[in-house]
């Protein structure tokens, strides 16, 4: 099973089936799911699905994982994620998603900080966010994080309109 890890107000840890009623609040908010290009769900069996295959994302190397983000006091507040890039050997995909009562408090900076020091700890050399670029939210958390402004670009999804690409190595 993937770490838990802390940080001063925050716990990061693996998703469980007891989740599920407060991914699904996330995630039915057409607010959260504006710039990721995903749809809300339909129904909780879409949640178990997903959380099903979260769990299953630390197996694909160290520092690998998808977590739930816990507030102290306050509960499940988001996610966080670490994951190899698809065709895109040696560079693991960072990202995050937050329920927007926790928007403008920090967890999402909080969080994605751990991560990267959490993959970077063990071993993930390059990880990169893509990020639409009219989402200044996440635009901020990235620069907050440490990570590195490399432009505009479709290098990671050719598919879709060019997103807004940062990065973070060992060697920050």
């Amino acid at each position: 099973m993937a770490p838990v890890f802390r940080t001063p107000r925050l716990t990061i840890r693996p998703f469980a089936t007891a989740d599920a009623d407060a991914v699904f609040a996330m995630w039915s908010d057409p607010e959260v799911c504006r710039y990721t290009g995903d749809d809300p769900p339909g129904d909780l069996s879409v949640i178990h699905a997903d959380i099903a295959r979260w769990q299953t994302v630390a197996d694909r190397g160290p520092g690998c994982g998808f977590w739930a983000v816990d507030a102290d006091r306050v509960g499940f507040v988001g996610d966080v994620y670490v994951r190899p890039m698809a065709g895109h050997p040696g560079e693991h995909e960072i990202g995050w998603h937050f329920a927007a009562p926790y928007w403008g408090r920090g967890y999402a900076t909080e969080a994605a900080t751990a991560a990267l020091e959490h993959a970077h700890a063990l071993g993930v050399s390059r990880l990169v966010a893509t990020v639409d670029p009219g989402n200044h939210a996440s635009l901020r958390v990235a620069r907050k994080a440490g990570m590195l402004d490399e432009g505009i670009s479709d290098r990671y999804n050719p598919a879709d309109p060019p997103e807004a690409v940062f990065a973070s190595t060992r060697a920050q």
